[in-house]
């Protein structure tokens, strides 16, 4: 079997992978090329209208500028997909694993056991949210961190319900094995 996160166990079923909905990345991607096209049209423009902009010692700053301002573009697309990509929540019978990367070389893994849970909300907001159904989920808990965020995942209801469901008959399991004793 292969794992997911490091302290998975082979026992441990997993229910339900969860990145950011699409409509974030899409959003992310459409800012991205609004900058590509600023980059794009200046290529295009400027050594027509501003000429003395790329002549001498100017034309080596402006060199330098554009590709810099490549190299920048180039490395927040794969910053965005990194990203996206290695953001995870993870639902499993016996715990919620939240991997959170902040950045290319920076990651937070959060474990929280289903019977720690107190409360889950799940939150839809906005006209965007509504139509493509992606919102957010808390989980109120009884740990050290005492609300999980998950932010503009899909189906937020559904996953409220799968954590709520899973911390029930968690519970019911709980209560079944300590009366047989």
């Amino acid at each position: 079997m292969k794992k997911l996160f490091p302290s998975q166990l082979e026992s441990e079923t997993i229910y339900m992978v969860v990145r950011e909905h699409w409509i974030g990345l899409f959003l992310k991607i459409a800012l991205w090329i609004f900058f590509a096209i600023i980059l794009v049209l200046f290529n295009r423009f400027a050594q027509t209208y501003l000429p003395a902009l790329f002549e001498g010692r100017w034309g080596q700053i402006t060199m330098l500028f554009t590709q810099i301002y490549t190299l920048f573009l180039t490395l927040s697309l794969f910053l965005i997909f990194v990203i996206y990509y290695l953001n995870v929540q993870i639902i499993t019978n016996i715990r919620i694993v939240d991997i959170t990367q902040t950045g290319l070389f920076s990651h937070t893994i959060s474990e929280l056991h289903i019977d720690k849970i107190e409360d889950a909300t799940s939150n839809t907001k906005g006209i965007l949210g509504t139509i493509f159904n992606f919102g957010d989920v808390y989980i109120q808990t009884a740990g050290t961190v005492e609300r999980f965020e998950f932010q503009n995942i899909p189906n937020p209801a559904e996953i409220e319900k799968l954590i709520l469901d899973l911390y029930e008959k968690h519970s019911n399991f709980a209560k079944d094995s300590g009366n047989k004793h």
